[in-house]
């Protein structure tokens, strides 16, 4: 109450207090049904065991809107979990929308509103406009930040601390946000997507107006259940968010301090025409450092001015101007090391009045040091020059942005999710030959076998046998693939085998392949993301040298061809030291009939083409294996 009273709402007040007539100078009132007039929000503040109670009064009032701050629910316990369902049976039936519950509140900075209990006053006469809406799942991360931000020139123009999610989550407020014009940078803190494919709709809507950047926590968690293919065991839950936050087109997040340090970036929205970087500084060892960071973080150095030691304001001014000065220099970054006789305050000066004149370029800092540099830090922060403790943080924010704008302007935009059947929680591997049946009606080429029965004399020679079945799934390692030069080793092989003993194998004959390169192609169905299409070396080292490279399903030619060139095996691909290279064109085809596949067959939870034989001329499918 009392951060709602001083952050300057406009609005009237009414508490609802079982004990006190008067709380924070407010007449209050036992039950909200005592009140007589209309109520746009209602904020419950009350120990879990009551809530419930209270969502069902307010939506029998006809109050659409409601925060629960309490906690003590579906994160606490069993009892927590049985009261969530309650409040979203209350919220659906009667269309209620609600914010957390186990929240800390939200701040709308349009209407002056601070409805949270965060020790944060937000600060109306700061220089920059309140333009990042800020999302995150934890109260604490949240708090975090909002004390960051004080005296730093930041403003929110929205903070909404999302937590358990019960009705509200974050593709409501990222669906809000596409409509808002004084939001100008999107940042999430998340523990969970909840649907992965409205997610991605929205971010790709949102990214092509401002930046959105994501932090994903829970990023090393095993899956908790086992993979069943190759496949499986490398499209986990990481790797399916990361394809699916890069499809969305976001800017992801490592840690924290990127998350602060982009937050300290941008100002306004500045649209680059040339997402390269220019370096100015006044010493060697930074300058290199600098460049090099550049290099990791795939950030493009166009050039850059080493002023010396002995470089003071005069000399500075002169670098820009000549920097500044060039179309091709949109970015620039001006580095500082205080030595004997540099004058910091005027530097600083000198860098600001460049940035008033020219609003349009980014320009950015690094002043490092301590004490020698703290009053150049102040005058940088009135001028609304982001400035960064060291080089290094600096690149790999810029790398983030710039590269971003390089990136959003070919994103296209996510098809908006359809409703999916539902299938019963089971498992089932689809028999060997049902497997490239299935291959075969989505024009993947499939190498010739036959089921080995009483058959031996329309075997071709030499061939490979391979005793298949739905426990079978690494073949190799099971000690189930052999050659057969004639038909009285292959009569050898299958009467000796243990593994036929199992009246669910069977044994196959297969054509011999060779000067072929042995690939993975496949996808698993993420719970969030959907069908997650995975290309790499294959063969038994699959999972040895995990040379791969992960798309969302919606591909097209020129992404499929996108991620062949990725993998670290393309230089053999497309040939290398005079060698012919391999038909790229027949594995994107095949990429893109899996990706057909899976859209078609919801029922299908995995599927792996290992190993896919890409030839010359042509692509073989010789082992497939579909999970459902």
């Amino acid at each position: 109450m009392q951060n709602i009273k001083t952050s300057g709402w406009s609005g009237r007040l009414v508490p609802i207090n079982i004990h006190e007539k008067i709380v924070g100078g407010f007449r209050a009132y036992q039950k909200i049904s005592d009140f007589n007039g209309p109520i746009d929000l209602a904020i419950i503040v009350i120990p879990a065991p009551l809530v419930v109670a209270e969502v069902k009064s307010c939506a029998l009032l006809g109050i659409k809107n409601i925060v629960i701050i309490s906690a003590g629910f579906g994160e606490m316990s069993e009892a927590g979990k049985q009261a969530e369902v309650e409040i979203k049976e209350v919220a659906h039936k009667y269309k209620v929308n609600i914010l957390g519950p186990n929240c800390l509140g939200f701040i709308n900075s349009k209407v002056n509103l601070n409805a949270t209990f965060a020790n944060f006053s937000p600060d109306q006469k700061i220089a920059r406009r309140h333009n990042i809406a800020f999302l995150s799942q934890s109260g604490a991360i949240g708090s975090a930040v909002l004390d960051w931000s004080a005296n730093k020139n930041i403003g929110f123009s929205y903070f909404v601390s999302l937590g358990n999610k019960a009705i509200l989550d974050e593709n409501d407020f990222l669906e809000y946000l596409l409509k808002d014009k004084q939001t100008e940078l999107v940042v999430v803190y998340l523990e969970e997507i909840k649907n992965g494919e409205r997610f991605m709709n929205l971010v790709s809507r949102l990214a092509r107006l401002k930046p959105v950047a994501i932090l994903k926590a829970g990023q090393t968690k095993t899956g908790a259940r086992a993979a069943l293919s190759h496949t499986g065991s490398m499209a986990g839950e990481t790797a399916a968010l990361l394809a699916g936050l890069k499809r969305a087109g976001a800017i992801i997040l490592e840690d924290m301090t990127e998350l602060f340090n982009l937050m300290r970036l941008i100002k306004k929205p500045l649209r680059r025409h040339n997402s390269d970087l220019y370096i100015i500084s006044n010493a060697g060892g930074p300058l290199v450092l600098t460049i090099d960071e550049a290099a990791k973080s795939n950030l493009a150095v166009t050039g850059y001015m080493d002023l010396l030691g002995d470089a003071q304001s005069p000399k500075y001014q002169l670098a820009i101007k000549e920097a500044l000065i060039k179309k091709k220099v949109d970015n620039l970054l001006v580095l500082l090391t205080p030595q004997s006789g540099t004058d910091v305050e005027k530097i600083a000066e000198v860098i600001g009045s460049f940035s008033k004149k020219y609003p349009q370029k980014l320009i950015c800092t690094s002043f490092i040091g301590g004490p020698a540099i703290s009053a150049g830090k102040k005058i940088l922060a009135k001028c609304l020059i982001p400035n960064f403790d060291y080089p290094e943080e600096a690149v790999r924010v810029l790398a983030h942005y710039l590269n971003h704008q390089k990136r959003v302007a070919d994103l296209r935009i996510y098809p908006a999710p359809k409703t999916q059947k539902k299938f019963v929680a089971r498992q089932e591997t689809l028999d060997y030959l049902e497997s490239l049946e299935l291959l075969k009606k989505y024009k993947i080429p499939v190498a010739r076998a036959i089921r080995i029965k009483n058959n031996l004399s329309a075997v071709k020679y030499p061939t490979i046998v391979k005793i298949v079945g739905p426990e079978l799934i690494h073949k190799t390692e099971a000690g189930a693939v052999f050659k057969a030069e004639n038909k009285e080793e292959l009569k050898k092989i299958i009467s000796n085998n243990k593994l036929l003993a199992n009246p669910k194998n069977y044994a196959i004959a297969q054509e011999k392949i060779t000067d072929a390169l042995e690939l993975i192609v496949g996808f698993k169905r993420d719970a969030a993301f959907g069908p997650i299409i995975i290309v790499g070396q294959g063969g038994i080292y699959t999972e040895v040298f995990k040379d791969l490279s992960l798309e969302v399903n919606d591909l097209d030619e020129r992404r499929a061809l996108a991620m062949i060139r990725s993998l670290k095996i393309y230089p053999i691909i497309k040939g290398v030291r005079g060698q012919a290279g391999y038909d790229i064109n027949s594995l994107v085809k095949v990429i893109l009939g899996v990706a057909k596949l899976a859209k078609a067959n919801p029922q299908i939870r995995e599927l792996d083409i290992n190993p896919l034989f890409l030839k010359k001329k042509g692509a073989l499918a010789a082992d497939g294996r579909a999970v459902i």
